[in-house]
């Protein structure tokens, strides 16, 4: 596939937006050179891992959606036997940590948005990624618990990946770790680091191109001394460190990146994106469904 260079990229030809209903024929050919991805293809994964999935014992009894497998088998690349292994630490972890997935509030989660504590941006990277951009300073733990950051994490992820654009494409993410260390540093546990890293890597079925940290801080020093040891070398190589937020501009069109980090985006709300996300029927429906609902 061609290059698309950022500085050159303009909304409405290689930028489109977060939010998608079809994928255009260039993605559509990415897909199948990348992620070996067909029509024939879906339809013999997703007879094999249907398979696999009526006939093992965590996941005989749960329904998933064919939207919700296609995540998994192409991330995969069509390995449906590592798809179906990583469906399954994603059970695990729903049994394992089931508070993460109830008790979702929306006047938390749409803080977490509307305070820029963590966003998907409105538009993608002109590769077709989508953009999440936390912003570690302004997340005040007495008004957002650490386990509604875990909520609200898990529920941007899964919601993005209902997208095939972002199943295709997958994602780019950008830290800014200015942090107040005395606020924060005491919730980065050894157990919440690895749970960070365990649930994004080993169980959501994403892809991550890059991740970009900026605004190093004494916090951030901490988290990396422990996340470090969990990281797959591959994925320590996508991970991209910067002295200055202008450098960011070497990766990103400036048409997606909020004023604060050299770009044109000013005033960007997805509270409606959220609210789309916390409908019931697809809350219910996060991780698959007790197979006897539908029955």
């Amino acid at each position: 596939m061609d290059i698309r260079d950022p500085a050159t990229a303009k909304i409405g030809e290689e930028i489109f937006p977060f939010e998608m209903e079809t994928v255009p024929e260039y993605f559509l050919k990415k897909a199948e050179v990348e992620l070996h991805d067909t029509p024939d293809r879906r339809a013999q994964g997703l007879r094999e891992i249907k398979e696999l999935v009526k006939n093992d014992e965590h996941t005989k009894n749960i329904e998933f959606d064919d939207e919700f497998l296609l995540q998994y088998l192409r991330v995969r690349k069509y390995d449906v036997a590592r798809a179906f292994t990583q469906l399954k630490a994603f059970v695990a972890a729903k049994k394992k940590y089931p508070l993460m997935f109830t008790n979702f509030r929306y006047d938390k989660i749409v803080k977490a948005t509307n305070d820029k504590v963590m966003s998907m941006l409105p538009w993608r990277c002109q590769d077709g990624c989508a953009i999440m951009l936390v912003e570690l300073d302004n997340w005040k733990p007495e008004d957002f618990t650490v386990e509604e950051v875990k909520r609200a994490y898990l529920l941007f992820l899964s919601e993005s990946l209902r997208n095939p654009m972002t199943q295709i494409n997958g994602f780019k993410v950008i830290f800014d770790l200015k942090s107040n260390p005395l606020r924060h540093l005491k919730h980065f546990t050894p157990e919440n680091v690895y749970l960070l890293y365990h649930g994004t890597q080993e169980c959501i079925a994403a892809r991550y191109k890059e991740v970009h940290l900026v605004n190093l801080s004494v916090t951030f020093r901490a988290i990396w001394f422990i996340m470090k040891h969990f990281l797959t070398d591959k994925l320590k190589q996508r991970v991209i460190f910067h002295n200055t937020t202008e450098t960011l501009l070497n990766h990103f069109p400036k048409a997606v990146l909020p004023k604060q980090y050299g770009g044109d985006l000013q005033n960007y709300n997805m509270a409606e994106w959220v609210k789309k996300a916390m409908a019931p029927e697809k809350l219910a429906a996060l991780g698959g469904r007790p197979r006897e609902m539908n029955d």
